[in-house]
């Protein structure tokens, strides 16, 4: 049997890829039934995929309301002050989560950005004052290295990770 383009390789692997970003949760079975492809080369691909760390993970995409919470979004920008180098260990050691844990809040996602805001963060708690006692101790750790923080309430996903709400009708309660 002939072996496969590198080309081609790499379009298999994104086409497991999208269907991973689309539903992690289905089977191997699944996966290769919808691309046509042998169960153990989607195996084999996954398993690349994660070794390589173009996959880092999996999750559950979650409807906040059933489980009592709301996605906050914590967006900053820094001072021109270089931040000292354990001002970042604290985020690399993962205790930013900690802080977030700390404050009843699950740390969600986490950009750094380039352009009009520095970083954004997402997170869920259970209500408004959680979330702002998470930003005010956020904003006393890096006290003089951040200029500013704003703290936003999701109202409404429309799609997350690459999964679009099950209850997208409710999107025109807020037109």
């Amino acid at each position: 049997m002939a072996k496969s383009s590198k080309k081609e390789i790499e379009r298999d692997e994104k086409k497991v890829l999208y269907e991973l970003m689309g539903n992690s949760n289905q089977s191997i079975n699944d996966i290769s039934n919808k691309l046509g492809f042998s169960r153990q080369k989607v195996w084999r691909i996954i398993k690349k995929l994660e070794d390589e760390k173009t996959v880092w993970g999996y999750t559950a995409v979650v409807n906040n309301d059933k489980i009592g919470m709301k996605l906050y979004i914590l967006m900053g920008n820094r001072t021109t002050k270089p931040i000292p180098k354990e001002k970042v260990d604290f985020v690399i050691n993962k205790n930013f989560e900690k802080l977030a844990k700390k404050n009843n809040c699950i740390l969600y996602s986490t950009y750094y950005l380039h352009g009009e805001i520095d970083f954004i963060s997402a997170f869920k708690a259970v209500n408004l004052s959680d979330a702002k006692r998470f930003q005010e101790e956020f904003n006393k750790l890096y006290q003089g290295f951040i200029e500013a923080t704003k703290l936003h309430e999701v109202l409404f996903t429309l799609r997350e990770t690459c999964v679009f709400n099950p209850d997208i009708n409710k999107l025109t309660e807020f037109f």
